[in-house]
């Protein structure tokens, strides 16, 4: 199995009951996640060798993040203690037909205070075969841009797996930033999560703009395979999600690698939790990119397992055995039957 390495600030959550609203909150319930860490927990669970780049603040909340790590099999040893505070975020929980609604307060954390020069990928990168980073660590400042740049220029000299989740986040930049910035760091991708946000310009006009929420394959196919190449990706998956209120969504996954789109049935799952429920998806798919001899279409069973049981898990991220996720689809099956 090939050894995985991530990069991407660490959060605390804190979140409401489902009952209340960050108006009649006299609580919060503290949780520790972020996009690239839940990835990284995800294939930790599953056997993978993980490590984590990050810069943390040398405190209570600091060291307990990278106790939590350490007890998980992540390695911390290129992890940073210094700055002043760690990254939080508000979720108000929503419920039924009250959407769930989140407030950062990040700024001046130790990730996003941190500089070029507190990281030496080059060294970080020593044995690891796969490096994967989210749109989220750009959306922060231009110096993370920075940062991120040089980990993607020492990857690719090394001849790693590059992956990217383009998740955007609206409440950090304009969607329009996020396609002209997005797009340098595609370019030096393998496997991206999305499609959006990144630009795909012909005549002048992104020929994105228009498409409906969760078109069909055979809408999607000449967009994903001029994806393919212009940017040099080989493959592009995710999910489509149907609303049907605050906690009841359906939800598909699709691949592409270029020459076809292969695509999951779609399933329903009642919510507990949503966040993290993307970061569960890409690792699963990541987890059977590693296997070459796993197929496409057990890949994208268990990442989608894999994805749908993280809606039923309280947290930002799921410890369970990727491997077995496949088998969550075959219950939901059981219980709609």
């Amino acid at each position: 199995m090939m050894r995985f390495i991530t990069f991407g600030e660490i959060m605390m959550r804190l979140s409401t009951e489902a009952a209340d609203t960050f108006k009649t909150a006299g609580h919060f319930n503290i949780n520790i996640g972020g996009s690239e860490m839940n990835v990284a927990m995800s294939l930790a669970a599953s056997g993978v060798d993980v490590s984590m780049i990050t810069s943390l603040p040398d405190n209570g909340f600091g060291r307990r993040t990278v106790s939590m790590l350490k007890s998980n099999d992540i390695e911390t040893e290129h992890i940073n203690l210094q700055g002043q505070r760690m990254g939080t975020y508000f979720l108000e929980k929503g419920f039924n037909v009250r959407g769930s609604s989140v407030i950062y307060d990040r700024k001046y954390s130790s990730l996003e205070q941190s500089t070029r020069a507190d990281y030496a990928f080059d060294k970080a990168f020593e044995g690891y075969d796969w490096f994967h980073f989210s749109g989220i660590t750009p959306a922060l400042n231009t110096e993370m841009q920075a940062v991120l740049m040089d980990a993607l220029e020492a990857a690719k000299a090394r001849g790693m797996k590059i992956s990217a989740d383009l998740n955007f986040r609206g409440n950090l930049w304009s969607f329009e930033e996020a396609r002209k910035t997005m797009t340098k760091f595609v370019k030096y991708c393998d496997v991206i999560f999305g499609y959006e946000p990144l630009e795909l310009i012909e005549d002048g006009k992104e020929i994105k703009d228009g498409l409906e929420r969760n078109p069909d394959a055979d809408t999607l196919k000449p967009i994903l395979e001029r994806i393919h190449k212009e940017y040099g990706v080989s493959h592009i998956a995710f999910t489509q999600r149907t609303v049907v209120h605050s906690n009841r969504n359906v939800i598909k996954g699709m691949i592409s690698t270029g020459g076809a789109i292969h695509e999951t049935d779609a399933y329903e799952v009642e919510i507990l939790d949503r966040i993290g429920t993307g970061d569960a998806f890409t690792a699963g798919v990541i987890h059977g990119l590693m296997d070459a001899e796993m197929s496409y279409a057990d890949t994208l069973q268990n990442a989608l397992g894999n994805m749908l049981y993280k809606h039923t898990i309280s947290g930002d991220f799921l410890t369970e055995d990727i491997a077995t996720m496949g088998s969550v689809l075959d219950a939901t099956r059981e219980v709609k039957r």
